[in-house]
């Protein structure tokens, strides 16, 4: 008889196929990548930390995840005794098994409380709280109230991380609500078990909705490579295309309706062809005042703040690379990189110290070029907001900026190669094949981040070499956009 978990009821709302896939073809499922494993040891610490909300509770969690049946029936001493916590209380019935985060004895009531990374309830989140209320239930314990804990993004850090990081929120009505509902899909899920092979189920927006699923790449394996799904900003009109049996880009009728940038992707893929409105990039460019400032924020956004006065996920820049460039092309490059040891110092906050070393940093006119502006001018806000006696020298600074990657999202200039993106890490490949992050032990955004928060947390991780590849990764970034400002000076040359 197969028993089926909080997680794997979970993948069957999702998909029949994927929950079949969970049981029987396993050998199918990718190696979990390393941003998949920074959410589930995301999800851990998070976990850990919000036990401390009701601390000194008994701890249920199995020593071999192979074999729960110790779990439960400490579970059930614990919940006999009148034991006021229990930390991953495991319920089962013959054909199913949960683990719930915390089980608490609050005056009169149990309250059952699982715990979420997120800032909010996700529709998600009632679907395994359902599952595991349904099981609880069966099991012959019923919780009087059932609650998500979930991270409070108005929580600001002052000292230690204190209780209220976490928000409790009530859901019992609504999964009680939801509980034939999910008995429904329980006795679906054991029919479509005992099947002899997969069941049929056609790929769909469910593949990456709540979660990418680790089989899209069997599902999807029909699907070629330039296919209608990687049409720039299509939504619906891909699916529309699939379901009228188009596949690739290169066979999407002439007649078909497409937006320009749409068009332009489909011609490049089709024809070889690149477009170029060089009148409207030298009225663009015109705007800009010498000397250039190339400039480019790394930042660390931890669900929990590691940094006084920071709340949770939010954007605290640590580093940033600037390359200054002249009207004679003369280049000179400026950098900061934040101590880590600084972010746990109740009397150093890092980005004081990135502000100072910016008023010496920057000169005192030109404009400052950024990719995708919105990103540096909002952690320039956030720093004026914190920051007051600074605010006038940062405001300065975001009345300088402009954008480079304007160019390129309005298809002034495009070329095949850039496909349906117009990021920096699309564009600089097409306009500049030599260029290339490939000899960098860090080699984007995401590392840098994950890297330099470890490092806080683990002094061991704080060495002089992940200094040197942080320097070194940052430093790329703006320069290239010195080469793709430079390539468009000279392509502005041919008018």
């Amino acid at each position: 008889m197969k028993s089926i978990s909080k997680s794997r009821f979970v993948s069957g709302v999702q998909c029949s196929k994927k929950i079949y896939f969970e049981y029987f073809r396993n050998d199918l499922k990718l190696p979990v990548s390393e941003s998949i494993q920074q959410i589930f040891d995301l999800g851990h610490t998070v976990g850990t930390l919000a036990q401390k909300s009701f601390p000194d509770g008994k701890d249920a969690t199995p020593e071999d995840f192979s074999d729960f049946s110790k779990s439960i029936e400490q579970t059930k001493q614990w919940i006999a005794e009148e034991t006021e916590t229990v930390y991953e209380a495991t319920f089962a019935t013959e054909k199913t098994l949960v683990m719930l985060d915390i089980l608490h004895r609050e005056n009169d009531e149990i309250w059952a409380i699982e715990v979420k990374s997120s800032t909010s309830v996700k529709e998600y989140h009632y679907t395994d709280s359902a599952f595991q209320y349904y099981v609880m239930s069966k099991s012959g314990y019923v919780p009087d109230r059932f609650f998500l804990m979930h991270i409070n993004n108005l929580y600001v850090k002052n000292g230690e991380i204190t209780s209220e990081l976490f928000h409790l929120e009530d859901i019992t009505k609504d999964i009680i609500e939801m509980q034939f509902w999910v008995e429904e899909n329980f006795e679906n899920f054991l029919k479509i078990l005992e099947l002899k092979e997969e069941p049929a189920v056609e790929i769909g927006t469910h593949c990456s909705s709540p979660f990418e699923c680790e089989f899209t790449h069997h599902c999807w394996k029909h699907v070629p490579e330039n296919s209608v799904f990687g049409l720039t900003r299509a939504g619906k009109k891909s699916w529309h295309l699939y379901q009228e049996g188009i596949l690739k880009l290169e066979d999407i009728p002439q007649d078909y309706h497409l937006t320009f940038s749409q068009q332009l992707q489909v011609n490049g893929i089709k024809n070889n062809e690149s477009f170029k409105d060089l009148p409207a990039i030298l009225d663009f460019l015109h705007t800009w005042e010498y000397p250039l400032h190339f400039f480019d924020f790394e930042t660390i956004f931890a669900a929990i703040p590691v940094l006084d006065g920071t709340r949770p996920y939010q954007q605290v820049p640590f580093q940033y690379s600037l390359h200054i460039l002249d009207c004679e092309d003369t280049i000179s490059h400026k950098e900061f990189l934040a101590d880590p040891k600084d972010f746990l110092n109740s009397t150093i906050d890092p980005r004081k110290k990135m502000i100072e070393q910016m008023k010496l940093d920057f000169l005192r006119k030109g404009s400052i070029v950024t990719y995708n502006q919105s990103f540096e001018v909002g952690r320039l806000r956030e720093l004026a907001k914190d920051f007051p006696e600074d605010s006038e020298f940062l405001f300065a600074l975001i009345s300088r900026i402009v954008d480079l990657l304007v160019v390129f999202n309005k298809r002034w200039y495009y070329l095949p190669e850039m496909g349906n993106s117009a990021s920096i890490k699309s564009v600089l490949p097409a306009i500049a094949p030599e260029f290339s992050y490939s000899d960098l032990e860090i080699s984007d955004g995401g590392s840098a981040s994950t890297l330099f928060h470890a490092s806080i947390l683990d002094d061991s991780q704080n060495t002089p070499e992940l200094r040197e590849d942080l320097l070194q990764y940052c430093e790329r970034d703006t320069y290239g956009m010195v080469v793709i400002y430079q390539f468009l000076k000279l392509e502005l040359d041919k008018l």
